[in-house]
């Protein structure tokens, strides 16, 4: 903590003037809280302009969890009219407590009978009896939804419990406002301020051209300024710390090669089969990545792929005969080089759980950390890591929300095609709070459709080297134009039997990418 923290000052930028909840945040920058300037405009601009509900839609990193805090304690002061209900995705539910703990003093219990001014429940929990009940039972003062794209589909159970619960004020956290479609904010933005949209036809026939596409874009955004508080990494300010990273290229072992060149020619014929008879191209998108991953990965699709008919077999011979996959000795080499605690993210459970399995056999402690943990285990994986367990081996679905500031250390062990998602784990390790440089080792196996997509991401577009802001909105309009960038991506890898003919369509790709960003940096921002 810097002297002017310890002191009870306000950090450098940070200026606490009009904020009734002054003093007692003073008191808690003596307990160890660090605050940034963006935090604290957010806090004036929801509780004097939106009156006290908001849409806080910071990029991934930026303090939401915080921001939250401070929003409460200066409603508190104002005259918060019932106590706090925090719901959150299962696996952050401990995050939440121990955050809010540590950096406000407040003890958030767990079930609605205990005494209390602060509730914490997962969605999950929360939706369902006996817990629904009591908490319909209840008015709150404020109710704060963690990762609230969650409520994007008003026909869900998630939707229905938040917009039945009685509360004075309502704040939904997330990076993502909008995900795949337009209605998806209209549903978000209803739920903190109904009426501001009109009804969903007025909303539709002013603001939709199609389902991705907005139209009178200057409107909407005056509109969502109304009810919404985003801010990027560059408006955040800094210091960040760096970013340092590193390709490791691995040659296929000769086992691996007979079978990745096997079924890739296969993929290849089915992919333009399926194009020609327009049918799902999923099923070849799936072996693909599970195919750049691991044979453990590999081995449950490929034993129900039976559209292989007569090769299935043959294939599934050549995988049993690879007996130590080329990225498992990397990895390892790796983890002992660096002799300092790591995250190995991976897409796929299967190589998830054999990598933990071959780094014990190493003598490497690791654990996994995935989405279907209990509240419980979860919880203890983390308090293991963060007491110094040396390899967490996490997907995405077990990385979401975390906060993992005091690791320095990633290794992409393969590379989702989506760089929002590829962001996100970086976002996980590189955010508010890191201390040190972040270094993140890429894995890439070499003649491969990964080294293909590692080039776009890495060296085409430049994605690890710099903290792309907006990157979600540029994902969309892309997208929006042309179609998900995975079917592109995909598209290409299968079309293109001629390398350099492959880089020239991956080079016109990132071109596109790159003009992207430009038109949404300048001269008009993003409507949301």
């Amino acid at each position: 903590m810097s002297g002017l923290a310890a002191a009870g000052v306000e950090a450098p930028g940070v200026d606490l003037m009009g904020l009734k909840c002054a003093p007692f945040i003073r008191e808690r920058m003596v307990a160890g809280l660090r605050l940034y300037r963006h935090q604290v405009d957010t806090v004036r601009r929801v509780v004097d302009v939106l009156g006290g509900s908001a849409i806080l839609a910071d990029e991934v990193g930026l303090g939401k969890t915080i921001e939250a805090g401070l929003i409460r304690a200066e409603l508190a002061v104002r005259g918060l009219d019932g106590p706090t209900l925090i719901l959150t995705p299962a696996g952050l539910v401990g995050q939440w407590r121990r955050e809010w703990r540590e950096k406000f003093g407040w003890c958030a219990q767990l079930s609605p009978k205990d005494r209390g001014e602060v509730f914490i429940q997962s969605l999950d929990t929360a939706k369902r009896s006996p817990f629904r009940d009591a908490l319909a039972q209840t008015r709150f003062g404020l109710v704060i939804v963690d990762e609230a794209h969650r409520l994007k589909n008003a026909r869900t159970q998630n939707h229905e419990l938040v917009a039945s619960l009685a509360r004075q004020h309502l704040i939904l956290l997330t990076a993502t406002p909008m995900e795949n479609q337009l209605t998806e904010l209209y549903q978000l933005v209803n739920l903190v301020k109904p009426g501001l949209f009109g009804s969903y036809l007025q909303f539709y026939r002013q603001f939709i051209l199609d389902k991705r596409t907005p139209k009178n874009a200057a409107e909407l955004r005056a509109l969502l300024e109304q009810v919404m508080v985003r801010h990027d990494r560059q408006q955040a300010g800094g210091p960040w710390p760096e970013r340092e990273v590193t390709l490791c290229p691995i040659r296929l072992s000769s086992d691996e090669r007979t079978l990745y060149d096997h079924l890739e020619g296969r993929l290849r014929a089915e992919y333009r089969s399926r194009r020609r008879e327009e049918t799902s191209i999923l099923p070849v998108l799936t072996l693909q990545r599970e195919l750049c991953s691991s044979p453990d990965a590999l081995r449950p699709t490929l034993a129900r792929a039976e559209w292989l008919a007569s090769e299935q077999g043959a294939l599934l011979a050549e995988l049993d005969r690879i007996a130590e996959p080329a990225k498992a000795g990397r990895t390892l080499e790796l983890i002992r080089t660096l002799g300092r605690q790591v995250v190995v993210f991976t897409e796929f459970r299967g190589t998830q759980e054999r990598l933990v399995e071959r780094l014990g056999a190493a003598g490497i402690d690791s654990r996994t950390f995935h989405g279907n943990l209990s509240l419980g285990e979860r919880e203890r994986r983390l308090s293991w890591f963060r007491d110094g367990g040396p390899v967490l081996v996490s997907t995405e679905a077990g990385g979401q929300g975390l906060n993992l500031q005091w690791c320095h250390h990633l290794i992409n062990y393969d590379l989702p095609w989506n760089p929002m998602r590829i962001e996100q784990r970086i976002g996980r390790l590189h955010r508010i709070g890191q201390a040190e440089t972040v270094h993140i080792f890429n894995l890439v196996t070499l003649d491969t459709v990964e080294e293909h997509i590692l080039r776009l991401l890495h060296e085409k577009i430049d994605l690890f080297r710099q903290v792309i802001g907006e990157l979600d909105v540029i994902l969309r309009h892309l997208e929006r134009r042309r179609g998900s960038l995975e079917a592109r991506i995909l598209a290409i890898v299968m079309e293109e039997d001629d390398t350099r003919q492959l880089d020239v369509r991956l080079e016109r790709l990132a071109r596109e990418f790159t003009a992207a960003r430009e038109r949404l940096a300048w001269p008009e921002p993003s409507p949301w």
